[in-house]
């Protein structure tokens, strides 16, 4: 049972990380310090990694607040290695190593996917930086939620349906069109 609830958990945040990395990697060691998590690495829990974590969780929120758009591709590489240790610090445990290859690639997926999303928002007329703001809020909500055990399971599944969706909205983009040879 423990398994299960450390994989369920370890998913979920690595779906939130795909939102946001910080909050992610603070509440796996807000939750290991607060003894929440049986399948937590033995360090997560130490004050300090609880302190440099909610620090960068402030650090990344305000970043994204002033300057939203900056360095595309910096955020995806801050998501991937973001859920990586994410899913590593609340199940390493249970799934040793495991963990870093399932979350980074969770995390890489929902981030491409909501790349998309935030695209057409922009393109919609939404504003970039009420965007992210919007993002970073998801991110942090998903991460509170993916403690909660099982949720990370339902959050892996609706995650998956926003692939799927925006996957199709990627494809129904040019039909119609011929390539001409």
């Amino acid at each position: 049972m423990d398994l299960a609830i450390a994989i369920s958990q370890g998913l979920g945040l690595a779906v939130a990380a795909g939102f946001v990395a910080a909050p992610p990697v603070a509440f796996a060691a807000t939750a290991a310090y607060l003894d929440i998590d049986d399948g937590a690495l033995d360090f997560a829990g130490a004050g300090v990694l609880v302190l440099i974590a909610w620090i960068l969780v402030a650090v990344e929120v305000a970043a994204d607040a002033i300057w939203p758009g900056a360095q595309a591709g910096a955020r995806l590489g801050r998501k991937v290695v973001g859920g990586a240790l994410a899913f590593e610090l609340v199940a390493g445990n249970e799934v040793p190593f495991a963990g870093i290859v399932i979350g980074a690639g969770v995390a890489y997926i929902v981030a491409v996917a909501l790349r998309h999303v935030r695209a057409g928002a922009v393109k919609g007329g939404g504003d970039i930086r009420g965007t992210a703001v919007v993002e970073d809020f998801a991110g942090i909500v998903f991460s509170s939620l993916a403690l909660v055990p099982f949720f990370g399971y339902l959050m892996t599944v609706g995650a998956g349906v926003l692939v799927v969706r925006s996957r199709r909205h990627e494809q129904q983009k040019y039909k119609g069109l011929r390539v001409l040879r």
